[in-house]
């Protein structure tokens, strides 16, 4: 894989470069593997004149064209620290972005502004990101759901947290999954975060219950002791199994050390699934 000198280096131009990415840019991840990677080159070239192009592309009349200006917008990133990865020209690419989100007729194009707005950042996109957050489009409500907690504030935290609520409930389970992940991260402790969490330790899909049990489990919160039991000993625990163990560690509680030596035994020894009986042996 290159690294990101190698992409900001790309020799080729930068109309080159948006042709090339045109037409990669709806690749399956099997065939990215042998494309150019003219998209990512753009975005590792935070110059004007990137900017100015990506600008155009968005009020192009071909939605293809404006989903690549957004994609280059949102992921234009500052390479003097590019372990940072801080967004560039974040005031220039977000007034692109917002106008888009109040006029743009085509759903596709939609779903890329609500993934930039995660990548840039900024306050400013938490209005039309609260006002997706009940559209129609699952993968709209997914990018909602990813980008709230990056946009938050001080300030927009309250709504922010009550949107991401809203959504733990949502019908497609990778929106609850990162509407989980997003209220973890916020590290925001309230009855109504707990509550949401606890409905969902139990859920259908294995990432979104994991989430739930991580989640209350840092709160402290020991309802998660039960259902993590459960999860520990159902035979087919080994898909959430980082999940559950990063759970029990918050916990440290003794009454997980019965089906964390079920896994020991399914597992063999793993640092991890020891650190665990660790914690629970010595509790907090």
């Amino acid at each position: 894989m290159a690294t990101w000198r190698e992409r900001a280096g790309d020799p080729r131009g930068v109309d080159e470069l948006v042709r090339v990415a045109l037409a990669e840019f709806d690749l399956s991840d099997e065939e990215l593997r042998s494309a150019t990677g003219a998209l990512v080159a753009l975005q590792f070239r935070p110059t004007r004149e990137v900017l100015d192009r990506a600008c155009e592309l968005c009020r192009s009349a071909d939605a293809d064209e404006r989903r690549l200006g957004v994609r280059v917008l949102g992921e234009l990133r500052d390479l003097d620290d590019p372990a940072a990865a801080l967004p560039a020209f974040v005031g220039e690419s977000m007034e692109v972005l917002l106008a888009l989100a109040a006029t743009e007729p085509d759903t596709d194009v939609l779903i890329e502004v609500a993934r930039a707005f995660g990548y840039r950042r900024d306050p400013r996109a938490v209005e039309p990101l609260l006002g997706w957050r009940r559209h129609e489009d699952p993968s709209i409500r997914f990018f909602v759901a990813c980008s709230l907690r990056r946009c938050s504030t001080q300030d927009n935290e309250a709504q922010v947290v009550d949107a991401l609520i809203e959504l733990t409930g949502d019908e497609d389970g990778a929106v609850r999954d990162y509407a989980l992940f997003g209220l973890r991260e916020l590290e925001v402790d309230s009855a109504e975060v707990r509550d949401a969490m606890l409905r969902r330790v139990r859920d259908p899909d294995d990432s979104a219950a994991g989430e739930a049990l991580v989640g209350l489990a840092r709160l402290g919160d020991e309802r998660a002791v039960a259902p993590l039991i459960e999860r520990l000993q159902h035979p087919d625990s080994h898909r959430i199994i980082a999940y559950g163990l990063d759970a029990a560690i918050a916990l440290a509680n003794p009454r997980l050390l019965p089906a964390l030596r079920l896994v020991e035994q399914r597992l063999g020894e793993r640092p991890d699934v020891s650190q665990a009986i660790k914690a629970c042996t010595e509790g907090r």
